[in-house]
């Protein structure tokens, strides 16, 4: 079979299954040699998946990625970024008050802390204790110190009551701007007649931190 011929197969199948692991991919080509199957994978400009250890591939082509740059088929995840070292480093520098642990796990929906680790050994991040939680912040001191003073801030906020932060994301959802703008909900919220102040949409914001999902 040609290059071109193998490569149709290939791209024929992803169209049909959307997401593929090697194991499918030899069986494909019938070959059991990895560097094959690779070559092939990178002639057709591949992605591979962030989670189950980069068990998965799939094309650019059939990924929709999401505002956050995630496309999720079942369980497993792809990054518009790559790797999940490389988008944990954009989320955590590109981040206006840090990240926990527990906040890195909801949002990438895996363990995260061993790619922390080799982060903080690289010294891509920092590590500060802030308030019994170990928070995750830009290398840059500048930038970091940044990071942990809007978390501090935040932090010592009253909390606003769920239905109150339900409308304001219910709102974001449904605004006409990518990103959501602080603004623009605050406007539609008074339109419809809500109480709703622009200084609690703008603490919404920050908590769930609205602001950052700004594709690159």
């Amino acid at each position: 079979m040609s290059k071109k011929a193998t490569l149709d197969k290939l791209s024929d199948l992803f169209k049909k299954n959307r997401v593929l692991d090697i194991h499918q991919l030899y069986k494909a080509i019938n070959t059991t040699s990895r560097a094959t199957v690779f070559r092939y994978l990178q002639d057709l400009k591949h992605l591979t998946s962030y989670t189950h250890s980069g068990k998965y591939y799939t094309l650019p082509e059939i990924a929709q990625f999401d505002d956050d740059g995630f496309w999720y088929y079942g369980e497993i995840g792809f990054s518009a970024r790559g790797t999940l070292i490389n988008t944990l480093t954009h989320v955590i520098t590109m981040s206006e008050s840090g990240k926990t642990n527990s906040e890195l796990e909801k949002y990438f929906r895996v363990r995260v802390q061993e790619s922390l680790r080799t982060l903080l050994s690289s010294n891509i991040i920092e590590r500060k204790k802030i308030a019994n939680r170990q928070l995750y912040v830009n290398s840059d001191p500048t930038i970091g110190d940044l990071q942990i003073k809007k978390r501090m801030r935040v932090g010592s906020r009253k909390r606003l009551p769920e239905w109150i932060i339900a409308e304001i994301l219910i709102e974001a959802v449904r605004s006409c701007t990518t990103p959501p703008q602080i603004e623009d909900v605050a406007k539609r919220l008074s339109k419809r007649g809500s109480l709703i102040t622009q200084e609690q949409v703008q603490q919404v914001f920050e908590e769930f931190d609205l602001k950052k999902k700004t594709p690159d």
